[in-house]
């Protein structure tokens, strides 16, 4: 009798299984994905470029565990690699110095240092990915490889660095899309529209799968860079990036089967089904067909504030895939740096739109850890802090841990990249015909947590009269020496001008808020908008 009951526990548990790794449907889960972008590790940016070691790559790790990150994504380049493939050299390596970067020795020794770092690691038997997610999975967090689709950093032939060029890309100009329209390398970039391009990327991510026996998943990362087809060729040639995604999934299957769990497959793309489909990408067609876990929408370069989650959500017709959005490190110009309170308003905006979780990209530690040596650097006034530190990934993750802290909302100053805009009501011009209309969410519900001040940002191309509305109230109360107090000045263009009003708490509601403008004489564009919660002293309530 107790053998039978064996045998039907082993019969259940072995059906159970197989319904895990096999089945078709998507599992909505909270995530907080932490994307490490592999370079920066393999440069060792975060400790002083010093020769990388795996003590300081388990560090890498360690500073994102025990937060809210539940899912840590390693990065592992794009046709340069961070590990030894049989499908092209790791990143810096200069076969011996036959490769260099001509009379630039600094640049040359600059790359040469991340190959011999992989060099350190390789005689440790690891490499960066290997090393970075068994430590993820040590601490408890999914680990998953990311591969950049069609990774342009390094496609200028201009440079005249050949130790940086992919040895595929280099090999087969005939491969290129050759069509510059795009932008940046963007007539460099691998045309998908060759099927052996499509083939080498297979042979690659086919590759990293089945060496990375640990993983929980691996994430296609479309928007490093979005560019597939010649401008305007994408949607005609959708099936093919199908096709593509159909052989990737084949193999996910086929290891899941053979490790006896699922492994996951993810997305990152734009912002729009239909901006997804004219890069060539059906994300419905994947969801129809079951290729996809999940999906994370965001942008390519330019940190976007205000992503449209909700619209997306509603656009992908699909009530079972999880839909996660990108906090990048941008700003409102590359690099320059979003704040804590900018970086809370778009968590807050993100999860308040519906989203299963928040993807932090290119999330780096450097400045705090090496520059400032652990410590919070904050801008003049003491209000702002534009520090990337760990202390924000103790809060960002939900709406509870978000409640009561110093929030700034922002839209989009409404950048095109790679064919792609931004949606924003930015630039606004403003005429003195009529009011124009900014629309901007806030994930906070002013009526249950109540905000001790609450601040509108405006930036315009030139000093002007305008009346201004909120919510179809008239603001007044300006308060110039805000803009100074909350670093609002950073980046003014000539002839620019911020301005900072203190909005009456009941002016403003949860969801779309309405600002609108009405220039006095002249047109004027508005260029920015942000509206800043402020709930008690930053020492206590976080800074902005």
């Amino acid at each position: 009798m107790q053998k039978k009951y064996i045998v039907c526990f082993l019969v259940s548990w072995g059906i159970l299984l197989s319904l895990q790794v096999n089945s078709a449907e998507p599992e909505r889960r909270y995530r907080i994905i932490h994307n490490n972008d592999g370079s920066d590790a393999l440069g060792n940016y975060w400790f002083h470029k010093r020769p990388l070691t795996v003590h300081d790559v388990n560090a890498y790790v360690d500073m994102v565990s025990h937060s809210q990150v539940t899912t840590y994504m390693m990065c592992t380049g794009s046709d340069f690699f961070y590990y030894r493939s049989k499908h092209g050299r790791i990143l810096g390596d200069d076969l011996d110095g036959k490769l260099d970067c001509g009379n630039d020795t600094a640049a040359t020794h600059h790359y040469k240092s991340f190959y011999l770092n992989h060099l350190n690691l390789e005689k440790d038997g690891t490499d960066l990915i290997e090393a970075s997610l068994k430590r993820a999975k040590m601490h408890g967090m999914e680990a998953f490889i990311t591969y950049r689709m069609n990774d342009l950093h390094f496609n200028d032939t201009t440079s005249n660095c050949p130790i940086t060029y992919p040895k595929f890309w280099y090999a087969h100009p005939e491969f290129w899309t050759n069509d510059d329209t795009p932008g940046l390398n963007g007539s460099r970039a691998l045309d998908f529209a060759h099927p052996e391009v499509r083939a080498h990327k297979l042979a690659i991510i086919t590759e990293q799968l089945e060496r990375y026996e640990m993983i929980d998943g691996l994430d296609l990362d479309f928007m490093r860079f979005i560019v597939y087809f010649k401008q305007g060729e994408g949607k005609k040639n959708a099936f093919l990036m199908t096709e593509l995604m159909k052989e990737v999934k084949a193999k996910v299957d086929e290891l899941s089967e053979k490790r006896g769990k699922k492994i996951l497959l993810s997305v990152r793309v734009p912002l729009t089904v239909r901006d997804c489909l004219d890069k060539g990408l059906d994300i419905q067609e994947w969801i129809r067909l079951g290729l996809v876990d999940f999906i994370t929408i965001g942008v390519h370069w330019r940190g976007n504030p205000s992503l449209p989650v909700a619209q997306f959500i509603k656009e992908l017709g699909s009530t079972t895939v999880p839909v996660y959005a990108t906090i990048d490190d941008g700003g409102y110009k590359p690099r320059e740096t979003f704040s804590h309170g900018m970086f809370r308003g778009m968590a807050s905006h993100i999860l308040s739109q519906g989203a299963d979780g928040i993807y932090l990209f290119n999330h780096y530690y450097g400045a705090f850890n090496s520059t400032y040596q652990g410590l919070l650097h904050l801008e003049e006034g003491g209000q702002v802090c534009r520090v990337i530190s760990p202390h924000l990934i103790q809060e960002l993750g939900s709406p509870e841990t978000l409640a009561y802290r110093n929030k700034i909302y922002c839209l989009s100053d409404g950048v095109t990249e790679y064919g792609i805009k931004h949606i924003s009501s930015l630039p606004l011009e403003v005429r003195s015909d009529d009011f124009s209309k900014a629309e901007i969410f806030i994930g906070d519900d002013p009526g249950k947590t109540v905000p001790e001040e609450v601040i509108l940002f405006v930036r315009s191309s030139k000093q002007a009269s305008f009346t201004l509305k909120v919510n179809g109230r008239d603001i007044t109360h300006s308060a110039p020496d805000y803009v100074s107090l909350y670093d609002k000045g950073r980046g003014l263009m000539e002839g620019e001008c911020q301005y900072a009003f203190v909005l009456p708490v009941e002016s403003i509601q949860q969801g779309y808020n309405t600002v609108a403008f009405h220039a006095a004489d002249s047109s004027l564009l508005v260029k920015r908008v942000e509206i800043a919660l402020k709930y008690g002293d930053v020492k206590t309530h976080g800074y902005f």
